[in-house]
C-alpha cells in the first residue's frame, strides 16, 4: 500500500521525518560518493534526500501512480515523472545508479520493479534500496510511511533481490532508536545508535542496501523483454522547474 504523496511531504517536514532523512543520508553517503554531474535515478519519493544527498547531481525523479507526485522548485530546474512502477520511462541501460526510497514496499508488484530498475541501470550498476524493516520499531507504527506497505527481513530481500539479478554489496540498519521519542531522549541516546547498529541491527527501523547489477539477465526479466515489454513508450522527461502541487496522487 502506498502512502498519498501529502502524508509523505508532511511527515518529512516533522521530526521523526527530518530524523529519518539525517539517518539515511549519513548511511548513503558512507555507501556511495558524490556523483557530482552525473544522473541518477531517485524512484519512490526520494525528494527530501535529493539536496541533502547530491544537490549538484542531476536527478531523474519517478514517483509511482499510486502515490501521487509533489515536485518543489528547484534553482536548476527539476525532471519528474509520475510513473507506472513496471514501466519507467527510461531507455535501457541510461543510469548507473538509482536510489529507492518509499519504493518496494509499496509497490503492487514487486518483481516488474525490481525488473524495471535492473532494465534501465548500466550493467555493474549500482542502487540503493531503502527498505522498512519486518522487525523494527518504525514498521510497526502507522503514524511514519515505513509503517505502510510491506516490510522486509533481510533474508527476504537478499533472496528477492538476487531473483532479480542483483548481487549484494551490503546491507545496513538505520533508525536503532524507536519514532515519536522526545528530542532530549534522541540526543542523550544518539552515541548508542552506532553500537545498536553493530550488536542489534534486528531492530532498526529500515534496511539501506547497495546492490549490483548482475549481467546477463535472470530468466524472468529476459522472457519480460522478449514479450516486448522491455522498453518503454513514454517520452523521456521534460525539462524546467515544476510548482509545488499535487499532480494526479490516489491514495
Amino acid at each position: 500500500m502506498a502512502v498519498d504523496i501529502l502524508e509523505l511531504a508532511e511527515f518529512y517536514a516533522g521530526l521523526d521525518g527530518a530524523r529519518a532523512r539525517v539517518q539515511i543520508v549519513e548511511k548513503i553517503d558512507a555507501l556511495w560518493p558524490d556523483p557530482q554531474p552525473e544522473p541518477v535515478l531517485g524512484f519512490g519519493y526520494v525528494l527530501p534526500y535529493a539536496d541533502a544527498l547530491w544537490p549538484n547531481a542531476v536527478w531523474h525523479l519517478c514517483m509511482p501512480a499510486q502515490q501521487g507526485v509533489l515536485v518543489e522548485d528547484r534553482p536548476a530546474g527539476a525532471r519528474a515523472a509520475l510513473v507506472d512502477e513496471g514501466l519507467l520511462p527510461l531507455r535501457d541501460g541510461a543510469l548507473a545508479r538509482a536510489i529507492i526510497v518509499h519504493g518496494l514496499e509499496a509497490a503492487n508488484h514487486s518483481n516488474a520493479l525490481l525488473n524495471e530498475i535492473w532494465r534501465i541501470l548500466v550493467p555493474n550498476g549500482r542502487a540503493i534500496f531503502v527498505v522498512p524493516n519486518r522487525t523494527g520499531m518504525w514498521a510497526r507504527r502507522d503514524a511514519t510511511p515505513f509503517g505502510a506497505g510491506r516490510p522486509f527481513s533481510r533474508q527476504q530481500l537478499r533472496r528477492q533481490l538476487k531473483a532479480a539479478g542483483f548481487s549484494i554489496a551490503g546491507i545496513r540498519p538505520a533508525l536503532m532508536l524507536p519514532p515519536a521519542l522526545p528530542q532530549f531522549l534522541v540526543r542523550l541516546l544518539s552515541p548508542a545508535e552506532r553500537l545498536l547498529g553493530l550488536i542489534l541491527p534486528q531492530i532498526g527501523g529500515v534496511w539501506v542496501v547497495d546492490i549490483v547489477k548482475q549481467v546477463p539477465a535472470p530468466i524472468r526479466a529476459k522472457r519480460r523483454q522478449n514479450m516486448g515489454l522491455g522498453v518503454p513508450v513514454r517520452p523521456a522527461f521534460s525539462r524546467g522547474v515544476l510548482s509545488r502541487k499535487k499532480l494526479g496522487a490516489r491514495g
